[in-house]
């Protein structure tokens, strides 16, 4: 008899609406596919979203945090206040600008920047503060804000996985000075590449504006509206904006975001239902009252002193039953470059080399099943409790 097969389950799978397939055919049919009227829509679009009327789509989320940090004055001499727990590019947008990236470590519930950390490492040469929502799960902005207007510095979210997440009814934006979301092609709402600055301050978003275009005082549509071909270069800048054809994916993957977040927070209820019971071997993600959780992932972590098996061994056991799970992430101070250019230990940040052994991402994605998140379930309990101590 031929052993049943198991079903893959991927840690993310992505499908294209509809509408998406039908605004990219429009572009390329229109032939314009540099800065137009769809990167003009969908930056009004995100605005409306967010509740923030400045924004400017560039070409990463990546490109977008360096933008934002020049705009705001960071460069050699100044040191930007961040977590080790985070994906590579926000350390590297900040090395980028010539600052240095000064690391606190993080909350070991939330995954988050402790705030009582990041209060310890502020200098005279402090001249930001950059908090990372990891998994979608905002950070502390309560706390960041208050020790932000004490010291007179800027608080810059990294809210790359947290399209979606509110505190208290308020859009990550409208806690901060500036924020920048990512649309990469695993993001909650996808570009395929792209991402977007947003801030209540026009005049930061004016000089993300021109740095996107090498510093010139027109792009090529104003030029071309106006019937104009006159430019100047005012300082120097990057060519980092958003094309006509990432900006139409945005516009038609809209179109489902809602729904889409929906089913994702019911995904995440299911795991949490699904789970209950197991807190002896493993820590499931927590809502704390008055935060919205943007679902990014759904992060748990293990309790490896009461199992005999490791993070990596869990992983590589749950892909042999054909679910792909992840890792988000292995800590910055692990990392050869930074550790080496930065002089960082481990033992500097207990929270986050704790977190970097015991966290995985389970699969989430809208196109999940309820059942397929029983089935994920059903094979994290089996897995931990076979090698429960």
């Amino acid at each position: 008899m031929k052993q049943a097969k198991h079903k893959n389950i991927p840690l993310f799978d992505l499908k294209l609406s509809p509408k998406t397939k039908k605004e990219v055919a429009e572009v390329l049919n229109d032939g314009w596919l540099t800065p137009g009227p769809r990167v003009k829509a969908f930056e009004k679009e995100i605005a409306g979203l967010l509740g923030v009327k400045n924004t400017v789509a560039v070409n990463s989320g990546t490109s977008g945090l360096q933008l934002a940090l020049e705009a705001t004055g960071a460069g050699p001499g100044r040191e930007i206040i961040t977590t080790p727990f985070t994906f590579v590019a926000t350390i590297e947008a900040i090395v980028q600008t010539g600052a240095r990236p000064v690391f606190a470590d993080i909350d070991p519930h939330t995954l988050n920047i402790d705030p009582d950390e990041a209060v310890r490492k502020i200098s005279d040469n402090t001249h930001a503060i950059m908090p990372v929502d990891i998994a979608g799960y905002p950070a502390d902005y309560k706390m960041l804000n208050q020790i932000c207007d004490t010291h007179s510095l800027i608080l810059l979210a990294d809210a790359a996985h947290s399209i979606g997440a509110s505190y208290g009814k308020r859009s990550i934006p409208k806690m901060c000075d500036v924020a920048v979301f990512s649309f990469y092609s695993t993001k909650n709402l996808t570009c395929g590449e792209g991402g977007i600055v947003v801030s209540r301050h026009k005049i930061l978003t004016d000089n993300v504006r021109l740095l996107t275009r090498h510093g010139l005082t027109s792009g090529t549509l104003d030029r071309k509206s106006s019937g104009r071909w006159e430019y100047d270069a005012i300082t120097i800048g990057h060519k980092a904006n958003m094309s006509e054809l990432h900006a139409a994916v945005g516009l038609g993957q809209l179109d489902s975001f809602e729904k889409d977040q929906a089913i994702r927070a019911k995904l995440a209820e299911r795991y949490n239902k699904n789970l209950t019971g197991m807190e002896d071997l493993l820590e499931v993600p927590h809502t704390a009252k008055g935060y919205h959780h943007g679902w990014h992932l759904y992060i748990i972590k293990l309790h490896l002193s009461r199992l005999r098996i490791n993070r990596n061994r869990f992983i590589a056991a749950m892909a042999h039953k054909g679910i792909e799970c992840g890792v988000h992430y292995k800590p910055i101070f692990e990392l050869s470059y930074y550790h080496d250019k930065f002089d960082l230990s481990a033992q500097h940040f207990p929270n986050a080399a704790y977190a970097g052994q015991r966290v995985v991402s389970l699969p989430l994605y809208p196109g999940m099943k309820m059942t397929d998140v029983d089935i994920v379930c059903k094979a994290v309990k089996k897995l931990l409790r076979q090698h429960a101590r």
